[in-house]
């Protein structure tokens, strides 16, 4: 898929008689585009956790993320990511960890990883 040209957001592709949207935040915004509602991530958590798992990210420590809505970790993931901008997370990250992969939360190393409540 080619990237957007510089100034334009995005790219439209059509495939088996289907349109594709490719999009691309634009050059001079300020911050990442995430394209997903941040107030999902305050509907989730009060904004001192929020704070506080932003500063936990900042720090390279292990994040574990509950829910027993399975949707909600990746998007809340994500958001936690974006939020780093201009920084990245650039440790293990698995939105939604299978239960069978539960004791590599062992690990020494940074995480942010989303379980179940249900585990």
């Amino acid at each position: 898929v080619p990237a957007p040209p510089p100034g334009s957001f995005e790219v439209k592709l059509s495939i088996l008689d289907t349109q594709i949207r490719f999009w691309a935040p634009p050059a001079d915004q300020p911050i990442p585009y995430v394209s997903l509602n941040y107030g999902v991530i305050f509907e989730c958590l009060d904004i001192g956790n929020v704070l506080f798992v932003w500063y936990t990210l900042a720090c390279e420590r292990k994040i574990l993320l509950v829910s027993s809505q399975l949707s909600l970790l990746t998007i809340c993931a994500e958001i936690l990511c974006s939020m780093l901008f201009p920084m990245r997370w650039s440790h293990l990250y698995i939105p939604v960890l299978p239960r069978f992969l539960t004791p590599m939360l062992d690990a020494p190393m940074p995480y942010l990883c989303g379980i179940s409540r249900d585990i």
